[in-house]
């Protein structure tokens, strides 16, 4: 998994470096938020390949920024602020209306956990009915560590009652669930 992690870092470079020749080229310096759409549109696309597989190691609270590509993408949103490196994490975030890539990377996952369940496929039920069982005995599991992310959620134990029973999750729910323990930062900084 953490290998399938690294390998998403070539593509969103290689994302960040076109945005940043266009907005030089463009001469779009002085319009941040010209380089922050463009962020959003194609940079955080980049980092989502295969995520649903591979991020569910990074889901818990408080692993927010332990990928990579979280430093990456802060390293993006720093720059094109002009900030030092040192800035505060969740204040470049919320300065540029950016959602950590913990965010979509949970929602990827769910999305494709709620996929699996109702495939055609007897051989995809199979493996997902495996995995089930496999995650009361292994931690590295890709069920388990998905139940181990929606610990601080509101919703936190219909979430998990759904994984372990095989019924969908419905997205709206889980989306504000995870914007609220993420803006969870602000309202203790409060």
């Amino acid at each position: 998994m953490a290998k399938s992690a690294e390998h998403a870092v070539r593509p969103f470079l290689a994302s960040a470096y076109r945005i940043r020749r266009f907005v030089r080229e463009h001469t779009l310096a002085d319009r941040q938020h010209t380089s922050l759409w463009l962020a959003k549109t194609h940079v955080i696309p980049a980092g989502m390949y295969g995520s649903q597989v591979w991020g569910t190691g990074f889901l818990q609270a408080g692993r927010e920024f332990s990928s990579p590509l979280s430093t990456l993408h802060l390293h993006f949103l720093k720059g094109t602020l002009g900030k030092k490196q040192s800035t505060t994490n969740w204040a470049v975030l919320r300065e540029c209306g950016h959602e950590p890539l913990q965010f979509f990377w949970f929602r990827s996952a769910v999305k494709l956990f709620n996929s699996m369940l109702i495939t055609n496929g007897d051989t995809l039920r199979r493996v997902v009915q495996a995995d089930l069982n496999l995650q009361p005995r292994s931690s590295a599991c890709w069920t388990a560590q998905l139940l181990s992310a929606f610990p601080g959620l509101r919703g936190c134990e219909l979430y998990v009652r759904a994984v372990q029973t095989g019924h969908a999750i419905t997205m709206q729910e889980l989306t504000a669930d995870l914007k609220h323990r993420m803006r969870g930062v602000w309202r203790d900084a409060e």
